[in-house]
């Protein structure tokens, strides 16, 4: 029997079209992958995509009435950004509408465990990026942070300080991604950031000095003589504090600069 690659447009409604339309299909699936960065092999046979909103609503509608982890399967595997979430995503609404809900628990099913370990992953990174985000004051009195994760987890750290700096105006930027959200103290927006400011960002880990409020330079010094005055240099552990606070975390680190 013929086998079916699918194609879709990358975001996360193409996925979870491509899926719905893999489901429905009842052709032999070898794989659902984004248009971008994607290498055909010599007999692929490849089925191009146009998004169907709708269609990819009602598949994630159904997800989330399964009252399960299966809805956050999805989104998280999508903000992973790992290549081969489309297949496994097939394989468990497949399963799910056979057993219904209990199937985000049978741990037993190859494509249950990896799409577990993809949402722990970015569950993860999302709780110790709420800590490791520094904000910096601008001229203007905004508040801006950079950092690079590993997964697209910007929405995630957003709403965590949505809710613990309500009152403040501030852009969180994934510069990896030149993602930014801003929220004015009363909505939470995409917006885009000058490309000569992310480069220099990215290149030297901190915002141009002429852009920082006049008292930032000063708190900065005042968080790293703190963070050197509490250090116990004879408890020293390098390798214990890399398990916990890996390097790549550390170039917008305030403390770590």
């Amino acid at each position: 029997m013929e086998s079916i690659t699918y194609l879709h447009d990358g975001s996360f409604e193409g996925l979870l079209h491509a899926v719905a339309t893999a489901v429905k299909s009842k052709k032999v699936v070898s794989g659902i992958y984004g248009k971008q960065g994607f290498s055909p092999q010599l007999f692929d046979t490849l089925i191009h995509l146009q998004t169907d909103s709708r269609q990819a609503s009602r598949l994630f509608e159904y997800l989330k009435k399964l009252n399960g982890n299966a809805a956050r399967f999805a989104m998280n595997g999508f903000l992973s950004g790992d290549h081969e979430v489309g297949i496994h995503l097939y394989r468990m609404v497949q399963e799910c509408l056979v057993r219904g809900a209990k199937t985000t628990q049978l741990y037993t099913h190859d494509s249950i465990r990896y799409l577990d370990k993809l949402s722990q992953k970015v569950s993860s990174e999302a709780h110790r990026f709420t800590g490791l985000i520094r904000f910096r004051i601008l001229e203007d009195g905004l508040q801006y942070a950079p950092f690079e994760p590993d997964c697209n987890i910007i929405g995630h750290c957003a709403l965590h300080f949505r809710q613990r700096l309500g009152n403040i105006r501030w852009i969180l930027h994934d510069i990896r991604r030149d993602q930014a959200l801003y929220w004015d103290g009363d909505l939470l927006q995409a917006i885009d950031i000058d490309e000569d400011f992310t480069a220099h960002v990215q290149q030297y880990g901190e915002v141009p000095e002429a852009r920082l409020n006049a008292d930032e330079l000063h708190y900065q010094e005042l968080w790293k003589s703190f963070h050197t005055a509490i250090a116990n240099t004879d408890r020293k552990n390098l390798d214990l504090q890399r398990q916990f606070m890996p390097r790549r975390y550390w170039k917008y680190l305030v403390e770590m600069s």
